[in-house]
């Protein structure tokens, strides 16, 4: 069998494993969700998934990199608000089925994947020398992290209605003052 079968043939299993966690998740919730729900949705064996996963919260995980990467590139990139209205109109275009991923548990999980993907944002910017970190980098990562998801849930559930081009700017503007008061940024080097 050749790499490009194997390839496809492992594509087309995480595909699958994938859509039958989102598919469950959003409509049960993920608490409700096990891994043999997974498995059985996706017709697939409970040692193939162990083989792609390492277990529910991971894959919950890995369905969080794309919208949590939109978020972490605010920090230390000077990202023009409206890069972000993509991410948050289908934000609020799926907000009555994707409120469970505003609830705790999927909400702390979701803020330690967006903190892993900004901490070494922070890293990088403080070893080019343009700030000292007030306390440590995975600190501020899921500070900001945590921040980002709350203004969006408090947007979105919290009944806080405005613009989605306004709620662009605010987490621009909230992420980079987070990171120049954390950072201890020269203000030359402040990025909004």
């Amino acid at each position: 069998m050749t790499a490009a079968k194997i390839d496809r043939r492992t594509e087309r299993t995480r595909k699958a494993l994938m859509s039958a966690f989102l598919e469950l998740v959003l409509s049960r919730g993920y608490d409700a969700v096990t891994v043999e729900d997974i498995v059985e949705r996706a017709d697939i064996g409970r040692s193939t998934f162990y083989m792609h996963y390492a277990g529910k919260e991971d894959i919950l995980r890995q369905s969080l990199r794309n919208p949590s990467s939109n978020l972490a590139n605010i920090v230390g990139a000077r990202i023009l608000p409206a890069s972000l209205l993509p991410i948050l109109s289908h934000f609020r275009e799926q907000r009555k089925i994707n409120r469970m991923f505003f609830a705790w548990p999927a909400r702390a999980i979701w803020a330690k994947c967006l903190a892993d993907l900004i901490e070494p944002r922070l890293v990088a910017f403080a070893r080019d020398g343009r700030g000292r970190a007030v306390v440590p980098p995975r600190l501020i990562a899921l500070q900001i992290a945590e921040a980002q998801i709350a203004l969006i849930a408090n947007w979105l559930i919290g009944g806080n209605a405005c613009r989605t081009e306004a709620m662009a700017e605010a987490l621009v503007a909230s992420t980079n003052a987070m990171v120049f008061a954390l950072l201890r940024m020269n203000a030359a080097e402040r990025v909004d």
